[in-house]
């Protein structure tokens, strides 16, 4: 019955979503786009707007401020990513419908009057921040821009293709890891070496002003490791994005097919890029740009990530049904705020949550920064848990220093924060009980870089340092976690398994973590990466009957990090 009323749904969806396509009329009267969606030739124009001869490019006649070319403000929320932290803010889907082919002029801009400082500032902002949490918002258009007097890179040629109608681009990673006593999800009390290796390449089509079409590709592989690998560590080819945009208005656009979810600062929803399979999903998604909100609702299921499909094309898993509506403003008067539901079902294990929650982050007075998200989780519980009432709060309040010294100005960045994810009480626990679910996050990203417990029936107080050395091209991460249980059972993986499911906790002191990251950029598109970590056990593991090990855990890596 269950998968006769999702058959039916999902027909009925495409069936909606074609009518549109295929409907001239509809086409006619309702698309309407203006000119940013196509390249158009720039020229100088007199006083009663007649083109001058010869002359390509806009002349200033007054310095511009910053305010006239808007720049992209990335999140206060300084994070250990592998490149520069990816806007935490909905994905601008106008952006890559915008041609990326290089613009002709006959004149160098950069050298004369009509570049100011502010454009070029921007356009060199531009290229910074080209590449972004998802491939398929990539930005090139900086290209175009005759203010952009920075350096090129391989793949530029790549970039405006077909008339400007193509982009193709990807990524090189590798990374070595070193497990002490950790090798698995928990601590476990195996040690391990491997390397792990990751290409992507993306392939961005504008067919027209209406329709778009974006592919990518993904392999990934591990190798010289002792234990079974993760199945988050190798895929040996993918379809990691694969789907259809059509706009059906200046504001409303649809996208069928495989895709890559984003939203918010990636505690609830993200594809998970430490992972070295990355995640994605298959479904349907429309998006509404208004003029200071962003609607996005969607409905997809997860695609499988499992031993059993790393050498193979893998299918979506219709029996979880993620769906959800997502809104957001990156400038109100207070900073950066979302709101949003989202529902989860999953069919195996017998579950139906739903999670209403929002985030606000921004600056306060000089140099003072914060963030929240917090949330309630309701539903039903898998058989024999009752239902569901769970809940999140994640709060952190930040300072941009500026300090002098002998040796110059020093800009660190020191945070303080609070994590708190409801557990249940009942022995033995299940992924279908009456924590907290976290969904589809990026956990590395939050509770320890070791990655040994997911956002459910925890408490993490933890300080965050961030700061430039040697320059503002290499920075250093340090993080400090004190991690508890919320209810005394046991500690859940970050894939919502639970690490001891059979036995009640004789402590609720878990541990604690120091993370150390080094990140030197050698350009733009390519960053080395150096990390150490250990983890302190607490009383947890000393007093609790069924814990593996009560050693301490360690954990190097490093990552060279490229994309073109």
């Amino acid at each position: 019955m269950l998968s006769t009323l999702r058959a039916r749904r999902r027909a009925l969806t495409l069936a909606i979503a074609a009518g549109f396509l295929t409907s001239p009329a509809f086409a006619e009267e309702h698309f309407s786009f203006d000119g940013a969606t196509t390249l158009e030739p720039t020229v100088v124009t007199n006083i009663d707007g007649a083109p001058l001869g010869g002359i390509q490019l806009v002349a200033d006649d007054t310095e511009a401020t910053v305010g006239e070319t808007p720049v992209p403000v990335a999140d206060p929320v300084a994070m250990p990513e592998p490149v520069q932290v990816d806007q935490p803010v909905q994905i601008d889907q106008s952006e890559p419908w915008s041609s990326a082919s290089p613009a002709a002029s006959s004149c160098n801009c950069c050298s004369t009057p009509c570049c100011t400082k502010a454009k070029k500032d921007a356009a060199m902002a531009g290229m910074k921040g080209a590449y972004k949490g998802v491939f398929y918002a990539n930005d090139f258009s900086y290209l175009n821009d005759p203010c952009y007097d920075g350096p090129s890179f391989f793949g530029d040629s790549l970039k405006g293709l077909w008339g400007g109608k193509l982009d193709v681009g990807g990524e090189a990673r590798a990374r070595f890891h070193h497990e002490n006593n950790h090798r698995g999800l928990g601590l476990t009390g195996n040690d391990d070496n491997f390397f792990l290796t990751r290409y992507r390449m993306f392939a961005n089509m504008r067919v027209n002003e209406y329709f778009r079409i974006y592919g990518e590709y993904l392999y990934a592989d591990s190798g010289g490791e002792t234990f079974n690998n993760r199945p988050i560590e190798e895929n040996r080819g993918e379809i990691q994005n694969l789907f259809l945009d059509t706009r059906l208005t200046d504001d409303l656009s649809v996208r069928i097919g495989r895709q890559e979810l984003l939203f918010g600062d990636q505690r609830l929803i993200s594809p998970l890029d430490w992972a070295n399979t990355r995640r994605t999903f298959q479904g349907v998604r429309g998006t509404y740009q208004g003029c200071d909100w962003t609607v996005d609702g969607f409905f997809v299921n997860p695609v499988n990530r499992n031993f059993a499909n790393e050498s193979k094309i893998d299918d979506a898993n219709e029996d979880v049904d993620f769906y959800g509506v997502y809104l957001s403003n990156p400038s109100t008067p207070y900073g950066s705020v979302d709101y949003y539901y989202l529902g989860l079902n999953n069919q195996v294990l017998d579950f139906d949550y739903h999670t209403i929650g929002s985030r606000w982050s921004g600056t306060v007075g000089k140099g003072w920064l914060y963030s929240y998200e917090g949330g309630t989780q309701f539903g039903s519980n898998s058989p024999g848990f009752g239902d569901h009432s769970a809940n999140f709060f994640t709060g952190g309040l930040g300072r941009q220093l500026n300090l002098c010294t002998s040796c110059g100005p020093w800009k660190p960045t020191v945070w303080a924060w609070y994590d708190w994810a409801s557990g249940d009480d009942d022995v033995p626990a299940a992924r279908g009980d009456d924590g907290f679910d976290h969904l589809f996050p990026l956990a590395h990203k939050y509770l320890g870089l070791m990655d040994l417990f997911g956002r459910r029936n925890i408490h993490d107080l933890n300080f965050q340092f961030i700061t430039p050395i040697l320059g503002d091209k290499v920075k250093l991460l340090l993080w400090y976690h004190n991690f508890w249980l919320d209810e005394l059972t046991t500690p859940y993986n970050v894939t919502m398994a639970p690490f001891n499911a059979n036995n009640a906790a004789g402590d609720r002191e878990l541990g604690q973590e120091i993370d150390v990251v080094v990140t030197a950029t050698i350009n733009p598109r390519m960053n080395v990466q150096v990390g150490y970590s250990h983890f302190n056990t607490g009383d947890y593991y000393r007093t609790t009957a069924g814990v593996p090990t009560a050693d301490d855990a360690d954990f190097f890596w490093t990552q060279w990090q490229w994309r073109f």
